[in-house]
């Protein structure tokens, strides 16, 4: 339902909608239920059900189907390339005069002209009927929303008149070599859009200027957009950051942060990051790229080896992760698959574009930069076994500000020895740790 007055049905509603015609609900209970007017029931429905037009057997009169057929007496004009002015247009069977005629109205069938605008279930004349048939679909309703609000943003937003007067001030100034900022400093006041306005509407031809004759224009590469992800938004109310940073000061410092290491742009594979924030433990975990059911798919194998939801809760139990799209399905990371009804963490997200609230895992990565360098590494190759070799020597890394330590060492009291030796990660000797893309041959271009 909307979430305040003014706001647009979403697929939630329109799927109530639906559920309430096939129930035979009136408009009046449908919008009670969800929080709207009835008459925004009977537009929604109106403006986005499907009318499927009846398939016309060969040689039929089709204008019939017009609600003016009766008092039609128009001859010859419904067709600008008419051969005769004397058959009536209503008798016509040489051609679909209803498709260029500029008076047609589709007759509809009387049960589809008032509520619930759709064919009645079992309609016994539904076989030979010839109406439209009418009915509602949540999914089509949605797309048929979805298509007009892009095509009402899209075109001129402009009269007749002003692009006609636009290119008489723009036009002859920008063959004398001005540009559309240096117009719209002068003119602004003349000109019914703004400078960047402008360069769409050149774009589409509006204006009657070439890309040639602007100044810049020519020497800039077109604007790269983005392809619609068509990724459904994710309700994360309660897993926020500021859910993260309300919890108590030893959790937060005990969680796990999750990130994605990517290799060449469109590859299929990536690495899972894990870091153990308390222990600067690092996890490197293959999986398929953008798939929220690869992460769910590891965290169920690392609780099956730990044995219960309790142990991968001692381990993983909060945790705290960037907005990718592998990350969206807070469900399945949180639930158990051991025991149904169980929760085994917590998951909370951080702010779009903070990676800095994660930071500790971001600067790990560097270690593993080393060994997989940014535009030379094809994670396509990468396999379990590379992973975990790739794991072993960046955790037995002796860094600065650990005391002598590595995160094996720091990791000994926390991590069950079980849980490593299913992963086939193990303590590397600090003279043999290899941080050079020579650990991983196959993976990295030279």
């Amino acid at each position: 339902m909307p979430e305040r007055k003014g706001k647009h049905l979403g697929i939630e509603s329109r799927e109530a909608i639906e559920r309430g015609i096939a129930a035979g609900d009136s408009a009046r209970r449908i919008a009670k239920a969800i929080g709207v007017a009835p008459s925004t029931v009977t537009r929604e429905v109106l403006a986005n059900r499907t009318v499927r037009e009846v398939k016309a057997r060969k040689g039929a009169n089709l204008a019939v189907r017009c609600a003016r057929y009766r008092d039609c007496h128009a001859s010859g004009t419904a067709c600008g390339k008419c051969s005769t002015r004397l058959a009536p247009c209503k008798a016509c069977r040489t051609r679909s005069c209803i498709e260029s005629c500029p008076d047609f109205e589709r007759k509809m069938c009387p049960k589809t002209v008032s509520w619930p605008y759709v064919c009645p279930e079992g309609c016994p004349r539904r076989a030979y009927c010839g109406y439209p048939k009418c009915s509602y679909s949540a999914g089509a309703a949605e797309a048929a929303y979805r298509r007009r609000l892009s095509e009402s943003r899209s075109g001129i937003a402009c009269t007749e008149e002003q692009p006609e007067g636009m290119r008489r001030i723009v036009a002859p100034l920008v063959k004398k070599g001005h540009s559309f900022e240096a117009i719209w400093a002068v003119h602004g006041g003349e000109l019914p859009v703004c400078a960047r306005t402008a360069y769409n509407y050149q774009e589409a031809g509006v204006l009657g200027v070439p890309s040639i004759e602007l100044p810049r224009k020519v020497r800039l590469r077109p604007r790269r957009r983005k392809a619609a992800s068509g990724r459904s938004r994710v309700d994360r109310s309660g897993r926020e950051y500021s859910d993260f940073a309300a919890l108590p000061l030893p959790e937060q410092a005990g969680a796990v942060q999750g990130d994605s290491v990517c290799g060449h742009e469109g590859g299929a594979r990536d690495l899972l990051s894990l870091h153990l924030v308390a222990c600067k433990f690092q996890f490197y975990l293959p999986k398929d790229h953008g798939s929220p059911e690869a992460v769910v798919g590891w965290l169920d194998h690392i609780e099956r080896t730990l044995g219960s939801p309790e142990a991968f809760a001692g381990v993983f139990g909060v945790m705290l992760l960037d907005r990718g799209v592998e990350f969206d399905d807070w469900e399945g990371m949180e639930r158990s698959c051991l025991e149904g009804g169980a929760h085994r963490c917590r998951v909370f997200y951080c702010d779009a574009m903070r990676s800095d609230q994660k930071a500790e895992a971001e600067r790990n990565h560097e270690q593993l930069r080393r060994i997989l360098p940014k535009g030379r590494s094809d994670f396509d190759a990468i396999s379990v076994y590379d992973a975990a070799v790739i794991t072993s020597h960046v955790n037995s890394y002796v860094g600065g500000g650990r005391g002598g330590a590595c995160p094996f060492d720091l990791a000994e009291p926390l991590l069950p020895k079980g849980l490593l030796e299913e992963l086939g990660i193990e303590k590397v000797d600090p003279d043999d740790v290899v941080l050079r893309p020579s650990l991983v041959p196959h993976v990295v271009a030279r």
